[in-house]
């Protein structure tokens, strides 16, 4: 009240003050993402998390051409669009004893005019001259200073011995053998001869990274480093699952990189049918680093999607990377399959790779072909709904305000009975349904239930039953024709 009760002269008082309305009224979940992984073998860094906004600073800490660093520039480059919203780092130190990949380049013959070509190391490239004449330590020094001439580049090379320019990855551990290496190129009289990474051993413990979340809602982890093993999986399912927990209610996934075939990916998919934490981020065939194809796959357009409309599934091109040659896209059968054994695919669209079906390891028989926890946008409106509850529940007014039944009457404001409870359900069903986050909302209304427990005066117990809304994933049409015929006179 603006004017005091003591004041008896004629006066006009007006007090503006904030006042919600609206409770129960769904909001959105800011979406976060957390990469995890390690820097350059070079540079120094501590491992306390950080939000960073640039790649260009990811780099100055961590390395440039780091893990960290080229899944930093597909959703923080210097030039385009960059993430809204925020990406945090949690670092970690290379594993004692691990060892860094190594690979090679060679080159046979004398050059019969002059020429150019491409060298792509882990989807990263440069350009290289070549000169009518030149022999091969020529050509291996113009792909040398071509390739020390690229900051970003995930490699640094040695000195060139017997025909051959030798390549090092810039960090150490088993994340290095994901690095391929490619060249493109036009130069009469000389072949090219390449090797992939190899011998990278020892990754570090992820836990710490995980441990350094804290109680942020970091909603979406990148993880850099290979999916394919089972103890590191293990460990992030068991860390998402703890986070869906009744008392902790941050929910989160992990999205892992893949360039592999249907294959050789399924094979441990198919393995992990209870695992609703992890999924792929798919593009067949891409000489690009797993986890870049993630990073660009979480920017266009995972998490960008469910931060600005959750209840839509995901389309997004990889524009700007490599794709896969035709012959090694997958069929509708094939793409049918990879669902069916819990991983995420991939289309190609002219020349670029394009998200067709993202989904979680999540596959148990005995929820048949629709599991309840398969599609990662279905997760993502989940986070939505439960962070609507907690927005309810948790709310000023609610804490330690007395809890009267419904048929009292009671003057004390501050005073909560079961029924205002379910009001503010009912709304944010209706809010939830418009936003096409749930469908059905008359069931939710009907099925609701709020009621102080039977045993316990100080606990209420709410029951909200909400039907996800389904999305576009599969058109059927029957096209019939005939021929038009003149009628008879």
């Amino acid at each position: 009240m603006g004017v005091s009760p003591s004041t008896i002269t004629r006066v006009v008082g007006v007090e503006a003050e904030f006042r919600n309305f609206n409770q129960g009224n769904a909001a959105m979940l800011n979406q976060r993402l957390t990469i995890i992984g390690v820097g350059n073998d070079d540079a120094e860094y501590e491992l306390n998390k950080r939000e960073f906004f640039s790649a260009a600073r990811v780099a100055d800490i961590y390395g440039w051409g780091s893990p960290l660093h080229l899944a930093a520039m597909q959703l923080l480059p210097s030039i385009g669009a960059v993430a809204e919203f925020p990406v945090t780092i949690n670092p970690l130190a290379k594993a004692e004893r691990a060892v860094a990949a190594a690979a090679s380049i060679g080159v046979i013959g004398t050059a019969e005019a002059n020429g150019s070509g491409i060298i792509y190391i882990g989807g990263i490239a440069a350009e290289f001259p070549v000169l009518k004449d030149s022999d091969e330590a020529a050509i291996l020094a113009a792909i040398k200073n071509a390739i020390n001439g690229v900051l970003e580049m995930p490699c640094i090379c040695g000195n060139i011995a017997d025909l051959e320019l030798p390549l090092t990855a810039k960090w150490s551990g088993d994340i290095g053998n994901l690095i391929k290496v490619k060249i493109v190129a036009n130069v009469p009289g000389v072949t090219f001869a390449t090797q992939n990474f190899t011998g990278g051993a020892l990754d570090p413990d992820v836990t710490p990274a995980l441990e350094k979340i804290g109680i942020a809602w970091e909603t979406f982890i990148l993880n850099t480093f290979s999916y394919t093993n089972t103890s590191r999986l293990d460990k992030y399912q068991l860390f998402g699952e703890g986070r869906w927990g009744a008392l902790e209610k941050k929910p989160c996934i992990v999205a892992h990189g893949c360039t592999d075939d249907l294959e050789t990916r399924t094979a441990l998919t198919s393995t992990r049918e209870l695992d609703a934490i992890n999924f792929l981020i798919v593009s067949v065939g891409s000489h690009e680093l797993p986890f870049v194809v993630a990073a660009k796959g979480l920017m266009n357009d995972i998490v960008t999607t469910a931060n600005k409309n959750p209840a839509q599934n995901y389309k997004g091109r990889l524009t700007g990377l490599h794709v896969g040659e035709d012959h090694e896209q997958e069929t509708t059968m094939q793409r049918n399959a990879s669902i069916m054994a819990g991983s995420s695919n991939n289309i190609k669209t002219g020349s670029v790779a394009e998200l067709n079906d993202t989904v979680t390891f999540y596959h148990p028989a005995n929820e048949g072909k629709y599991p309840s926890k398969r599609y990662v946008v279905d997760i993502v409106k989940l986070q939505n709904i439960v962070y609507n509850v907690r927005l309810v529940m948790e709310q000023d007014s609610l804490k330690g305000a007395p809890l009267v039944p419904d048929q009292d009457i009671v003057t004390n404001p501050a005073a909560i009975q079961p029924k205002a409870i379910k009001t503010m359900f009912i709304n944010l069903t209706d809010s939830l349904a418009l936003a096409a986050i749930i469908s059905d909302a008359k069931f939710t209304k009907t099925n609701l239930k709020v009621a102080i427990d039977s045993e316990n005066p100080k606990r209420v117990n709410v029951i909200y039953p909400v039907k996800l809304s389904g999305n576009v994933e599969v058109s059927s049409t029957d096209v019939y024709f005939g021929f038009y015929l003149e009628s008879g006179v």
